[in-house]
């Protein structure tokens, strides 16, 4: 996975730059929409939550917002309102982090962590999955600096410089990709399938996963054992 480097945490000045690209701070970004048995997608800022088909039974009107974090060393919070509204399929919310060195992860309205997916390698989105309406907080975990810097075909990745593959000219997928996709030039496709030389259905997560988190078929998930 070359595009978005999942989480890593250096305080301070990485997480005001971090802030800056998410697309959160002042700029708290916020849309109101109405949404049916038919699904629908809103669009905040740095931030895409995609409703499916079946997830709500009647009309209600859905806010999705950025704000500010609760807690230290978070870089953005989504708001997705009515709170606590259950959900007969799992909506996905993505977030955008334009930070090639970095691994992501993604706390729920509880602070406990929630299984992170790439969303799109060439717009550096990540997504997570709600079983009801509710706010998640992004962290940010930096890896190693790259010495000396990297060249202008290059992005750093944990102190490796690797060849600079996104495309922000790709297609976005609107809706968000299901659990296991991504998005690849406005394709929902299987992880596994932008995985050179790898076996189907058996992704890996590069870069690597967070720290309390562990690779599932290119999914970062909750480490099981703690």
């Amino acid at each position: 996975m070359t595009n978005m480097k999942m989480n890593r945490i250096v305080p301070a000045a990485a997480a005001l730059l971090a802030l800056a690209a998410c697309g959160g701070g002042s700029s708290n970004a916020s849309t109101v929409q109405t949404v049916g048995s038919a699904g629908g997608t809103l669009v905040a800022g740095a931030a895409t939550l995609s409703i499916p088909a079946g997830a709500l039974t009647s009309n209600t009107q859905v806010t999705l917002r950025e704000a500010e974090p609760r807690h230290t060393g978070r870089v953005e919070r989504i708001e997705v309102e009515p709170h606590g509204m259950p959900l007969a399929q799992p909506a996905r919310i993505a977030v955008k982090v334009d930070d090639t060195n970095a691994k992501v992860k993604m706390h729920d309205s509880t602070d406990a962590l929630v299984d992170v997916e790439v969303e799109d390698r060439n717009h550096g989105e990540y997504k997570t999955s709600m079983s009801q309406l509710g706010e998640i907080e992004v962290e940010l975990e930096h890896g190693a600096a790259c010495t000396p810097a990297c060249s202008s075909t290059q992005e750093c990745d944990d102190g490796v410089c690797k060849t600079h593959s996104e495309n922000s000219g790709a297609r976005s997928c609107n809706p968000v990709c299901a659990s296991g996709q991504e998005c690849d030039d406005g394709v929902c496709k299987a992880h596994s399938e932008l995985e050179p030389g790898g076996t189907p259905g058996t992704a890996t997560c590069n870069p690597a996963c967070a720290t309390g988190l562990e690779c599932d078929n290119g999914v970062c998930k909750v480490h099981k054992g703690g």
